[in-house]
């Protein structure tokens, strides 16, 4: 990935995303994951969202 924030990083991006469309209020913290991942190139998006899919099939969270 060309720009890499972490996986904490990741997850919170992913989270962020899942609430902003069910019309959750962000924080200022959430708002700023969000326009990181957005800034993420379509195949870093991608490869987000599979490292953070594999990560819930393996974990609890």
């Amino acid at each position: 990935m060309a720009k890499s924030y972490g996986v904490a990083g990741a997850v919170a991006s992913y989270l962020t995303r899942r609430m902003s469309q069910r019309g959750h209020r962000l924080s200022s913290d959430e708002a700023e994951l969000l326009a990181q991942y957005r800034a993420l190139t379509e195949n870093d998006q991608v490869a987000m969202r599979y490292l953070v899919g594999a990560m819930k099939s393996v974990s609890r969270f």
